[in-house]
């Protein structure tokens, strides 16, 4: 069996426009109209566990980073990471161009 390395990778900042995220008991469900470029990729980051597991955690990297970002230009102490928080939210593939 050959390894695999997943790289993560993005779409466009303007494929953003068409995210639509919804709370849900089990965490957020990301979603996007179909045949755009952001639901694409969220089929892409869903297509198995091992692409799921690296978006959920880059995804929420990103989020924390971003807040941390906001605090720190606002005086405000620092977000705790995923790892420090033990609150992790669950995210799992309905296989439709979301991720929830």
């Amino acid at each position: 069996m050959t390894e695999t390395t997943l790289e993560m990778w993005w779409p466009s900042p303007e494929a953003f426009n068409d995210l639509e995220v919804t709370d849900i008991e089990e965490g957020w469900q990301l979603s996007a109209p179909d045949g755009t470029e952001l639901a694409e990729w969220l089929n892409y980051w869903s297509q198995d566990e091992e692409h799921h597991v690296l978006f959920e955690k880059a995804f929420l990297e990103v989020l924390i980073n971003h807040a941390n970002s906001i605090l720190d230009q606002n005086g405000e102490t620092e977000v705790q990471s995923d790892e420090q928080s033990g609150n992790r939210a669950e995210a799992e593939d309905d296989g439709t161009g979301s991720v929830t």
